[in-house]
């Protein structure tokens, strides 16, 4: 099944599926929840492309590359003369989302003074540029988006709880690429149709593919596939374990390298000895480990015991 750019046959898509539905069919707020590439944008653009909105513009914005000190400029927009180096008028991300969206990607990292300026223009349904005398109805549709716990950011004062209330109205929840494994070769016939490349991928490469745990989810199964078309195989992709989808290069020891271990054990051999070496680099604290791999303590844990590591366990 397909909906807009997004594809799965899953059930748990399925389910996507129809809050994406549901979601498009009213106006209030929306928070996408999930992890770095499960497709929050393009999952924000089908709401808008199936609501009310849809002539009207779509505007992304990248909360966590907007300084504290630019947010009103950004988002406000200002007038020409109005502070050193305004040489021009700027038309704000609100202005430019009149009548249509605006999609606040990674909305978690934005300061607490900037969430009390959003706040302030999404309660009082207004907003001033910076210089103007003149305030501008907020005329927009928001569709947030994050990685992170939002609730419990709130409840822990990470994030303004009144800020959190008024855009948490309908959640939709992404589930991640090694949650919905079977939709991988639909994904990747996709992927691969995309980028032109003709010929049908192997029964073999596609094993490795469905054997993958997907950190980075279909960005990185994307990013593999370019890699593919490149080699022809599969043969570099070993575990990955950031969760920035940043993949360990291959090699090859006296302990990996004289071994007839299937793919399996292999990949489950390398990702063991990545581990242990990790966890001795950080003298066995689990916590400066899974802040060092840029993993969740949770998952660290998982993959411990998982491959029966611990602290008597050696190279």
């Amino acid at each position: 099944m397909r909906l807009g750019n997004i594809i799965g046959r899953s059930a748990k898509m399925q389910e996507v599926f129809e809050s994406i539905i549901r979601a498009a069919s009213s106006d209030f707020s929306i928070v996408i929840y999930g992890e770095t590439g499960t497709g929050k944008e393009l999952v924000s653009k089908a709401i808008h492309e199936l609501s009310q909105r849809n002539e009207a513009p779509f505007v992304p914005v990248n909360c966590g590359a907007i300084p504290e000190e630019l947010f009103e400029s950004e988002f406000f927009g200002h007038k020409k003369g109005s502070f050193t180096g305004a040489h021009a008028d700027k038309t704000g991300f609100l202005d430019q989302a009149k009548g249509g969206t605006i999609f606040l990607d990674e909305i978690g990292e934005l300061t607490q003074t900037s969430q009390v300026k959003l706040l302030r223009a999404l309660g009082s349904g207004e907003y001033t540029a910076i210089g103007s005398a003149q305030p501008t109805k907020a005329q927009f549709r928001v569709i947030a988006a994050t990685n992170a716990d939002l609730e419990h950011m709130a409840q822990t004062g990470r994030f303004r709880q009144d800020l959190f209330f008024r855009i948490h109205v309908i959640p939709v929840y992404l589930p991640p690429l090694r949650e919905r494994k079977e939709d991988i070769p639909h994904l990747a016939e996709h992927i691969l149709n995309k980028l032109g490349y003709s010929t049908k991928i192997s029964s073999k490469d596609l094993a490795i593919l469905l054997e993958y745990d997907w950190p980075g989810n279909v960005r990185e199964l994307y990013n593999i596939l370019e890699r593919y078309m490149a080699f022809g195989n599969l043969d570099f992709l070993q575990v990955g374990i950031k969760e920035t989808g940043v993949l360990v290069p291959p090699f090859v020891d006296d302990e990996l390298g004289q071994t007839t271990k299937g793919l399996r054990d292999t990949m489950m051999a390398l990702e063991k000895k990545i581990l242990i070496s990790a966890l001795e680099q950080n003298g066995w604290n689990r916590s400066r480990t899974a802040k060092a791999l840029d993993l969740p303590r949770k998952t660290l844990f998982r993959k411990m015991q998982k491959l029966g590591i611990t602290q008597k366990t050696s190279l």
